[in-house]
């Protein structure tokens, strides 16, 4: 994982793709995996995420470094307080200004 923020309403996560397990089984697995978790949490049942998602493939450094930065100023276009969403950065992420 290079960069991620899990706000109230979506998530945004920029990774690299191991080539053995296809983007959508990956997708599906993560959604699996967090809808039983969180419903866990909030004692309920029942689907928790939309059925598709957007994905985008960066194309170059230039591209790579936007990505990291939308993800970083989401939170603030939003109007999000720092206890209303989650931001991780690797030291990758955070060596872009």
């Amino acid at each position: 994982m290079v960069s991620a923020v899990v706000m109230p309403n979506h998530v945004h996560a920029l990774f690299v793709q191991n080539p053995e397990w296809p983007l959508e089984k990956l997708i599906q697995s993560w959604k699996r995996f967090t809808a039983r978790e969180i419903n866990k949490l909030l004692a309920r049942s029942g689907s928790l995420w939309q059925r598709d998602y957007f994905d985008r493939l960066v194309r170059d450094e230039k591209h790579f470094a936007n990505c990291v930065k939308y993800i970083r100023r989401n939170p603030d276009k939003a109007k999000l307080r720092p206890h209303q969403f989650i931001l991780y950065e690797s030291e990758m992420a955070r060596a872009i200004c």
